[in-house]
C-alpha cells in the first residue's frame, strides 16, 4: 500500500508539473502569503528555490517540490493518532511507557483502541477525506504561486479532486491499518529529514547516485527532500524486561539530494552549496 501511495503521489506531481506555466501578471499580495505558507510547510530553502528560479523551460524543481509536499502531507496523516496535534505527544508518551513494561501485543491492543475510539469521539464517523483533500489543494496552489503560476485552491481542487482524494484516502487507510489493525508490532512511515547526511543504508537516492556525484569534490551530499515514503517495522523482543526493540526497514524512503543544485546549474561547482538551515520532508 505504501508503494501504491508513492505511485499516486508521483502521478499527480507529474500531471501538475506538466500543466505548469508562469503567469505574466503575478499577484504580489497572493505570492507573499503563499511564500509564507510554503516556507512553513517545506522550509525556507525549498521556498526560496521555488521563488528564485525560472521554471518555465525546465520545471524539474516543481516536480521535486510537489512530491516533497504531498509526501510530507501523507506522512502527517499516516502517523497521526487522531489528527489532533495536541494529543499526539500524550498518546505517544503513554504508548512508549507501556511498551517498556508490557508485551507488545498488550500495548498494541491499547494503541488500537485508543486510536479507534478517540477518532469515533471526535468525528463520529464523519468522512475526513474531503477536508484533507482541500488542504492538500491549498498547499499545492501555494507552491505553484511561489513558483510563478497564477492559480487558486479552488482551481487546483477542481482540476485534481479525484486524484487528491485518492492520495488522502490511501493515507487514511494506512493510518487505520497501522494504528488499529496491527497489534503484535508497529509499522512506521519513514521520511528523510532535510539536511540529513545521505546514508545509503537507510535511504535511496531517487536518481540512482547520479546527482550525488554532481557536486564538487569533498561535498557531502545531504537530503533536500523526500520523494517516496519508506516503511519500518519495530517489535519488542519477546521476554525483554528492558523493552528492547528490533527494527527492520522494509522500504527505504527515496530522497532528492541537495547536490541537485549543481546538476541544474543553480550553483557553480566552484561555489559552496547553499546553506541548509531548516527542516522539510
Amino acid at each position: 500500500m505504501v508503494r501504491s501511495l508513492n505511485l499516486e503521489i508521483s502521478e499527480v506531481a507529474t500531471q501538475v508539473t506538466n500543466s505548469f506555466h508562469v503567469s505574466e501578471a503575478p499577484e504580489s499580495d497572493r505570492a507573499a502569503l503563499a511564500f509564507e505558507h510554503t516556507r512553513e510547510a517545506m522550509g525556507p530553502v525549498m521556498a526560496e528555490l521555488l521563488e528564485s528560479i525560472q521554471h518555465q523551460d525546465d520545471p524539474i524543481l516543481i516536480d521535486i517540490a510537489l512530491k516533497a509536499d504531498m509526501v510530507g502531507f501523507a506522512a502527517e496523516i499516516t502517523s497521526a493518532w487522531d489528527f489532533q496535534h495536541q494529543s499526539k505527544s500524550v498518546f505517544t508518551g503513554v504508548y512508549k511507557q507501556m511498551l517498556r513494561s508490557e508485551p507488545h501485543i498488550v500495548a498494541g491492543q491499547w494503541r488500537s483502541h485508543a486510536q479507534k475510539y478517540s477518532k469515533q469521539r471526535l468525528y463520529n464517523g464523519r468522512d475526513l477525506a474531503s477536508g484533507f483533500s482541500h488542504q492538500l489543494a491549498e498547499r499545492i496552489a501555494d507552491l505553484l504561486t511561489v513558483a510563478g503560476a497564477s492559480t487558486t485552491t479552488e482551481a487546483i481542487h477542481a482540476a485534481y479532486a479525484q486524484h487528491l482524494e485518492m492520495i488522502v484516502r490511501t493515507s487514511l487507510e494506512l493510518q487505520r491499518i497501522i494504528g488499529e489493525e496491527v497489534i503484535s508490532c508497529d509499522y512506521e512511515i519513514l521520511v528523510a529529514h532535510f539536511d540529513e547526511v545521505f546514508d545509503a543504508d537507510s535511504m535511496d537516492d531517487i536518481y540512482g547516485g547520479e546527482v550525488a556525484m554532481s557536486g564538487p569534490p569533498g561535498v557531502v551530499p545531504r537530503v533536500l527532500s523526500t520523494a517516496d515514503l519508506g516503511l519500518r517495522r519495530t517489535e519488542k523482543v519477546v521476554g525483554s524486561e528492558e523493552g528492547e526493540i528490533v527494527s527492520t526497514v522494509l522500504l527505504k524512503p527515496k530522497v532528492v539530494l541537495d547536490t541537485i543544485v549543481y546538476e541544474l546549474g543553480i550553483v557553480d561547482e566552484e561555489e559552496p552549496s547553499p546553506p541548509l538551515t531548516d527542516t522539510v520532508t
